[in-house]
C-alpha cells in the first residue's frame, strides 16, 4: 500500500500532558490512511484539544480531486456544508439574547408570508428544531426520484420569473408534518433562519455573521464567498465544487445560505467549538451568554418521531441547531453538527474536548469515515 504523508499543523501541547493516550491517534491516522487507500475517502485531517489547548492536528491525503491535485494540509480550507447550521442557531440565540426577538416567536411576525393559516404557527423554536413541518432535505425519506435541492428549485423558478419572492417559493406546496411533531431535517428552514437574522438585523446574514461571530471569535479562514486569492487553498471533491470558488456575490433574491454555506479551516471550527466549550466566549470575546450556549446544547424535543434515512425513532432527542450524540463512547451532554461531504464539530463538556474533522470525499454517507473515527477519538481519553 502506498504511504500516505502525514502533515502536521501547530498544537498548544501534547496527547499525554492532557491526559490523552497517544496510541489512539495512531490508530486514527492509520484508519484514515485505510479509508484513503481503497477510494472511500478522498483525505482526511483533524484537531483535538482539551482544556482549550490543541494536542493533535495533522492531516493526509489530497486537497483535489485531480490525480495529480496538492496534499491536503491542516490549515486548509473546505466547505462545511450543515456546520454552518450551528452558527446560524448561535446568531439566533445572539439576537434573543438582546431582547430583539424570542425564542417560541411566530416565524410570521417577522417574515409576512408565513401568515396564512398553515404556516402561522410555525415559530423560530420549530425552525431551529426541524420540526417546523417544512419540506425535507432531498433524500431524507430514501426516495427513489429526488426533489431538485432547493436552491437550484428556487433558481430555476426566478429565472422565469425573476420577481418571484423566494420564501414563496420554498413555502410552496403542503407541510409535510404536523408541526411540532415529527422531525425532518430541512435546509430550507435554515434559510428562513437566516433571512430572519438578515430581517431583524438590518444587514445580510452573511455580514452579520462575519461581524458578529467570525471577527470577534478570530475565525480568519471562514467565508461564504472566497477571495479569489484564497481558491487554490480550498479543498474540491467534484468539479461543481471547484466551479463555486468562482462565485464572487449573492444574487439579488437569493436564499441565504444559512444551512450548508460556510467555509472554514479546522482552527476556525475548533474556536467556534470552544466558544461553546467556554460558555459562549473565548480570548475575552462574548459571543452567547452562558444561559444561551446551555439552551442552545440541551434537549428540546419529547415524543417527537423522526423517520429519516432509514430510522423509525419514537422519541428523537435534539437541541437548538445541535445534534446530541452521547450513545456511544462520548459522554452525556456531548453535543454536534456533521456536514455533507465529511465534516464534523464535536464538543464533549464532560471531558472538556473538542474534535473538529475534514474527510473530503465523493462517496455517500460511510459510518467507517464518521461513527468509527468518533470510536477510536473518545477511547483515548484517560
Amino acid at each position: 500500500m502506498e504511504t500516505t504523508a502525514l502533515h502536521h499543523g501547530q498544537t498548544d501541547t501534547g496527547p499525554e500532558e492532557t491526559g490523552y493516550d497517544s496510541a489512539a491517534l495512531r490508530r486514527l491516522n492509520e484508519h484514515y490512511a485505510a479509508l484513503i487507500a481503497d477510494g472511500t475517502l478522498q483525505g482526511a485531517s483533524y484537531l483535538l484539544a482539551r482544556d482549550g489547548r490543541i494536542f493533535a492536528h495533522s492531516a493526509m491525503g489530497k486537497r483535489s480531486y485531480r490525480e495529480d491535485g496538492p496534499d491536503l494540509l491542516p490549515d486548509t480550507i473546505r466547505k462545511t456544508y450543515s456546520i454552518t447550521k450551528m452558527v446560524t442557531a448561535a446568531a439566533i440565540l445572539q439576537l434573543i439574547d438582546r431582547g430583539q426577538i424570542y425564542l417560541n416567536q411566530p416565524v410570521s411576525t417577522i417574515l409576512p408570508p408565513f401568515d396564512t393559516p398553515m404556516h402561522r404557527d410555525i415559530t423560530l423554536f420549530h425552525l431551529l428544531t426541524h420540526t417546523s413541518g417544512m419540506r425535507p432535505d432531498p433524500g431524507f425519506r430514501e426516495e427513489p426520484h429526488q426533489l431538485p435541492w432547493f436552491e437550484w428549485g428556487i433558481r430555476e423558478r426566478r429565472r422565469i420569473d425573476p420577481s418571484t419572492d423566494w420564501i414563496r417559493i420554498a413555502m410552496s406546496g403542503p407541510l409535510t408534518a404536523e408541526t411540532g411533531k415529527e422531525w425532518q431535517y430541512s435546509t430550507v428552514g435554515y434559510a428562513l433562519l437566516g433571512e430572519v437574522v438578515s430581517r431583524v438585523s438590518g444587514l445580510s446574514y452573511a455580514e452579520y455573521i462575519e461581524r458578529e461571530i467570525l471577527i470577534p471569535l478570530g475565525m480568519n479562514r471562514s467565508y461564504f464567498l472566497i477571495p479569489e486569492g484564497l481558491r487554490s487553498e480550498v479543498c474540491v471533491t467534484n468539479p461543481w465544487e471547484e466551479r463555486n470558488l468562482d462565485k464572487i456575490s449573492y444574487e439579488s433574491g437569493e436564499p441565504p445560505t444559512a444551512g450548508n454555506g460556510m467555509y472554514a479551516s479546522l482552527r476556525d471550527l475548533y474556536r467556534f467549538g470552544q466558544m461553546l466549550l467556554n460558555g459562549g466566549g473565548l480570548d475575552g470575546k462574548t459571543i452567547l451568554s452562558p444561559r444561551a450556549v446551555a439552551l442552545m446544547t440541551r434537549n428540546h424535543l419529547s415524543g417527537v418521531r423522526m423517520q429519516g434515512w432509514g430510522a423509525n425513532e419514537r422519541n428523537f432527542r435534539y437541541g437548538l441547531g445541535v445534534s446530541l450524540d452521547d450513545l456511544d463512547l462520548c459522554s452525556p451532554g456531548t453535543f454536534s453538527h456533521e456536514g455533507y461531504g465529511r465534516s464534523g464539530l464535536y464538543v464533549d463538556p464532560q471531558e472538556r474536548l473538542v474534535f473538529a474533522y475534514l474527510a473530503p470525499s465523493r462517496s455517500d454517507y460511510s459510518e467507517a469515515a464518521v461513527v468509527a473515527p468518533k470510536a477510536i477519538v473518545w477511547s483515548g481519553i484517560q
